[in-house]
């Protein structure tokens, strides 16, 4: 498999470049896509590439009809070990979005449906999307497994371009093989253009990784 150790020091060279070229002006523009949400709905490509191998992405999002927004995504991750298709919806009335999310070919395979809220505070720089899912998981090695993931990624935004967060998580299994983790995520992005924007990520399995995407 391709492995990417290096990219250790990727996180902390990115993040030094995104935190000198944030103070930089930008031109006003309304219409930029909004990278550092995860409830936010556009069609993008991408390429993932880190300590755990290579990453493919793509998503096709739009208007549901009226105040709904859906979009669904596939994901062909670490040197294509295996793969995600999610499905996502999202009511721009009251910030309130559905998932249906599905992991396929890897160690064992899972579903799950969740709901998230996406949560403005007073000043406008950070959003907090708490979210809980309901999943099962199996495969031929494992019980069948019930379980329930909730997790509430913060996201701040320096200015328009540049933003980091963290999304603690935990997961408890219900029925089958027996889970209890707690997880975090480290995330700092930056958009080059309205429509391009590069990411690192790092979590407390020591995996980093970092992103290229491509709205349109």
């Amino acid at each position: 498999m391709l492995k990417f150790k290096t990219v250790k020091l990727l996180g902390i060279s990115l993040l030094s470049a995104f935190a000198t070229q944030a103070v930089a002006g930008q031109e006003s523009n309304t219409d930029w896509v909004d990278f550092s949400d995860p409830t936010a709905i556009y069609s993008r490509a991408g390429l993932g590439a880190g300590t755990e191998g290579v990453d493919l992405y793509a998503a096709f999002g739009g208007y549901l009809g009226g105040q709904f927004k859906h979009q669904l995504t596939v994901e062909a991750k670490h040197d294509l070990d295996y793969y995600n298709v999610n499905y996502f919806a999202f009511n721009t009335s009251n910030d309130t979005g559905f998932s249906l999310d599905t992991t396929w070919g890897d160690v064992h395979d899972k579903a799950s449906i969740g709901a998230v809220k996406k949560l403005t505070l007073e000043n406008k720089s950070i959003k907090i999307y708490p979210s809980m899912n309901l999943g099962m998981m199996w495969g031929d090695s494992i019980d069948t497994t019930t379980y329930i993931e909730v997790d509430a990624a913060v996201r701040y935004s320096v200015n328009r371009a540049f933003w980091f967060g963290v999304t603690p998580s935990y997961t408890y299994a219900m029925k089958g093989i027996d889970i209890k983790e707690l997880n975090a995520t480290v995330d700092v992005g930056y958009q080059l253009a309205k429509e391009i924007a590069v990411s690192a990520h790092f979590n407390n399995d020591e995996e980093v990784w970092a992103d290229f995407t491509f709205a349109f």
